[in-house]
């Protein structure tokens, strides 16, 4: 009985899935990608509708050889929401998603986080939201969680941040996740960028591209290091996030700096602090970055790159930049086509993607036997 039921919710579980990555999809087309017979995949749908997880949309074509018109299944938005929150040392961002990737509600507040508050911090983030979170009458699925510096979202470990000042280890999963009776899950700041792209455009087959996290941050320049430019690379090969070894894939630091420079730039102390407020160094910025990406993009064979946070603000610019550079690096003579995309999210481009990963994760690396899945699914594995 116990491995029927463990069938079930696995076959459950993967309906599910196709269900939430076609976002529209037939009982028919379901069989075929999974395999299954037709009468399983209607009996566990029949069961997932009248449990108001899934609901029948509107009828298709009939096929050229005629027959009966397709109905097509779509995931109830319903049947929850998640949160996404980036943190940075001197603010934070929420975001509330549902299924299909429309923000519920959003907010971001100025708030000092370090290593020494860092959970008192994020627990009060908690507490600032509560009534945002009261208004909203369908569950809360599951927390994402993005933050700069290199982190292990197998573990739930910060392993380093220089922005958050943490160099021993935060172990994010003991001091904060299990605290909570929902899956709460932490992920370098880029690569919740990335995830965001793959999650909520899944439906673009997207495979090999580069995200870029480009932020200005409100940084005391007394500090040691300077990170009043902020950039974080997640790259997606094959349409999975590259990791790389000990989860370092995606640090960046310009191959034009020098022994001297300070920050992952060669631009000086007072050219860094004047950024914001003299063109001529912005564009100098802009020119470095650009060669940066042009390498790796050129080199990757990447077919996307995709920009978000505070360099959103200077689309025609860095458009112009980036592209003159790809084309400088690229050595034959026929352009390569190269997309240049932008995140439109600017500051909640990590939130977003954060509450992306949320979703990934639950619809996609699902576990079968996880307390979050028997506690939606296990009315629909009774019988």
């Amino acid at each position: 009985m116990a491995t029927i039921k463990r069938t079930k919710l696995n076959n459950t579980l993967r309906i599910l899935r196709e269900i939430w990555l076609a976002r529209s999809i037939s009982r028919v087309e379901i069989a075929r990608k999974l395999k299954l017979n037709k009468s399983t995949v209607t009996h566990i749908v029949n069961e997932l509708i009248d449990n108001g997880v899934v609901f029948q949309a509107e009828e298709g074509s009939p096929s050229p050889k005629g027959g009966r018109k397709p109905v097509f299944l779509n995931l109830n938005e319903k049947f929850g929401y998640v949160i996404g929150v980036e943190l940075r040392p001197e603010a934070y961002t929420v975001v509330a998603v549902d299924l299909n990737g429309r923000i519920i509600f959003s907010k971001s507040e100025a708030m000092t986080i370090n290593s020494q508050n860092f959970t008192d911090s994020f627990f009060e983030i908690m507490s600032r939201i509560s009534d945002a979170k009261e208004r909203i009458t369908i569950p809360l699925l599951g927390i994402g969680v993005g933050v700069s510096g290199i982190v292990n979202p197998v573990k739930g470990i910060i392993n380093n941040s220089i922005p958050m000042c943490i160099s021993g280890g935060y172990d994010f999963n003991s001091e904060i996740a299990s605290k909570f009776d929902i899956p709460v899950f932490i992920e370098n700041d880029a690569n919740c960028c990335s995830w965001g792209e793959l999650v909520f455009h899944r439906t673009s087959n997207l495979k090999n591209f580069i995200f870029v996290l480009v932020e200005f941050r409100d940084i005391s320049e007394k500090q040691e290091t300077h990170e009043i430019t902020s950039v974080g690379l997640g790259i997606v090969i094959n349409g999975k996030v590259h990791y790389g070894e000990d989860f370092l894939a995606g640090e960046f630091r310009s191959i034009l700096r020098s022994k001297s420079s300070r920050g992952q730039f060669s631009l000086s102390d007072d050219e860094i602090n004047k950024l914001k407020t003299d063109k001529d160094i912005l564009m100098k910025f802009f020119q470095e970055l650009c060669r940066n990406l042009a390498l790796l993009v050129n080199t990757f064979n990447l077919n996307q790159i995709f920009l978000g946070g505070d360099i959103e603000r200077y689309r025609p610019e860095i458009t112009e930049y980036l592209g003159n550079e790809l084309r400088e690096n690229w050595a034959y003579s026929y352009d390569m086509k190269r997309e240049i995309l932008f995140s439109s999210l600017g500051d909640k481009a990590v939130a977003f993607g954060a509450a992306g990963i949320v979703l990934n994760r639950l619809f996609v690396d699902f576990d079968i036997e996880s307390d979050l899945n028997n506690r939606f699914l296990k009315e629909s594995i009774s019988s």
